[in-house]
């Protein structure tokens, strides 16, 4: 029994060795494929994969991570390649409205070119038209938007406040105006003879307005002053005056400076439904991309609205990064893409600027994965697949994409954190200047309507 089984071990043992012979040699053959092969593949703009330059001498360089794919891949299969770079100009001279994704599938399909430089999505229709080697890259859908601004500080005073609290405010300028003038109607009937002197002679206006001027200081210092006031426009503007001095200033002094010069940011987005509810930013998408068909088909929720947008205003849908990237530019749109792309956006126009102009949200929807695309039937499919499979087992993917992006500096050099002293703005004081505006046109209001009331009553 135990021969029978060493037997039977030393059998399955040359079974294997003669099967990972066949293996090895198979390998061997398939690479043999390769050697001395030339291959062309079509580049386009694809940020932070591929960057296309035009250099001074009229001819585009590559730089990313697809070119550091590619020179592992030539140095493993030996094999060598050149690239067909499809700049803007040519592909819009060429093939007019066609996106660049439709441009490299009909390159490949027709077999103009052996495979594309830029990773692809693999869907069932793309399928038909070529093949698909072993993903070089996976990440999930992010969205780049600019940064919320600040909200304007013209209304900064009402914040501080709840509506109640602004409804007893106007009733208690109301009912010291009432005062005002319930006092003021007793003074003149018990106080000696001050309209009999006050007709008798005119008193000049530089004199009447210095009378006022003195009445206003006294009521700010808290002093009494022996002074008959039987306008209304001036009772208004001092009793709004002793009002927001006395409730506003003196009882909630930090709570308004806070609000008036701590600026208050507008809502951020970071999902489709907070897209959806903003009124300024706009949604714009990539043609033939995965994200745009995943949107236009949408039956339900902030998707679906979207994507009603978008088929109103076909104009959104883009049909290259570069027209994207400046559409990006004028933040008033969000674009949905890779999110290595949307960090590459926001760390180039940071180095553009030096200004923190957008942000990308979190992962919106699925991880996708990306591709090579290779003609159909291709006989270097089962080749690149394998070498693929290798290069992404041994993490280097990951970290050449990681490195393709740039990095913006640190903020602090020191790691103490410095608070500097900013001056007060004018922006900061908008909405004070508003109120003492109101108070002014108010005044100013009951003075010509009690003017011209008192031009009729002595015509009369």
């Amino acid at each position: 029994m135990n021969s029978t089984m060493i037997r039977c071990f030393i059998i399955f043992l040359l079974l294997m060795s003669i099967f990972c012979s066949l293996s090895v040699a198979k390998r061997k053959n398939s690479n043999q494929l390769l050697n001395g092969a030339h291959l062309i593949f079509a580049a386009t703009h694809f940020p932070p994969h591929n960057v296309l330059t035009l250099s001074p001498d009229g001819n585009y360089t590559d730089t990313g991570s697809t070119p550091l794919f590619f020179a592992w891949l030539t140095e493993k299969l030996n094999f060598t390649i050149s690239h067909h770079y499809l700049s803007r100009k040519m592909t819009e001279s060429q093939f007019g409205t066609m996106s660049d994704i439709s441009i490299l599938l009909k390159l490949v399909a027709e077999k103009k070119v052996d495979g594309s430089a830029r990773m692809i999505t693999e869907t069932l229709e793309r399928r038909k038209l070529v093949d698909f080697a072993y993903f070089m890259w996976a990440e999930p859908i992010a969205m780049v938007v600019p940064r919320p601004g600040e909200e304007p500080r013209l209304f900064a005073f009402v914040r501080p406040f709840q509506l109640p609290v602004w409804t007893f405010i106007l009733i208690a300028t109301l009912a010291i105006v009432g005062s005002l003038t319930a006092f003021a109607r007793i003074y003149s009937k018990l106080s000696i003879s001050i309209d009999s002197v006050s007709k008798s002679r005119r008193v000049p206006m530089f004199e009447r307005a210095t009378e006022y001027l003195t009445y206003m200081v006294n009521i700010m210092t808290n002093q009494g002053h022996p002074i008959h006031v039987n306008r209304l426009s001036f009772r208004i503007l001092i009793g709004a005056w002793v009002l927001v001095a006395t409730v506003l200033v003196n009882c909630y002094s930090s709570t308004i400076i806070s609000y008036l010069t701590v600026p208050k940011m507008k809502s951020a987005i970071n999902t489709f439904e907070d897209l959806v509810a903003s009124k300024d930013i706009k949604l714009i998408l990539l043609a033939d991309s995965i994200t745009k068909k995943q949107i236009l088909e949408a039956s339900s929720g902030a998707l679906k609205t979207l994507g009603d947008e978008i088929r109103q205003n076909p104009a959104r849908m883009i049909n290259n990064l570069e027209k994207v990237s400046i559409q990006l530019e004028s933040e008033r749109y969000a674009f949905p893409s890779p999110q290595s792309f949307c960090d590459n956006f926001v760390a180039i126009q940071f180095e553009k600027t030096r200004n923190d102009r957008f942000k990308t949200t979190g992962p919106l929807s699925m991880t996708i994965f990306l591709s090579m695309s290779l003609q159909k039937n291709s006989k270097f499919t089962p080749i690149f697949k394998q070498a693929l499979l290798e290069l992404w087992e041994t993490g280097l993917p990951q970290f050449w994409v990681k490195n393709s992006i740039p990095r913006a500096p640190e903020y602090f050099k020191n790691s103490k954190l410095q608070v500097q002293k900013v001056p007060i703005r004018l922006e900061d004081l908008t909405g004070a200047f508003l109120i003492l505006g109101i108070g002014f046109s108010l005044a100013t209001f009951a003075f010509l309507v009690e003017t011209i009331f008192r031009l009729k009553s002595n015509r009369a």
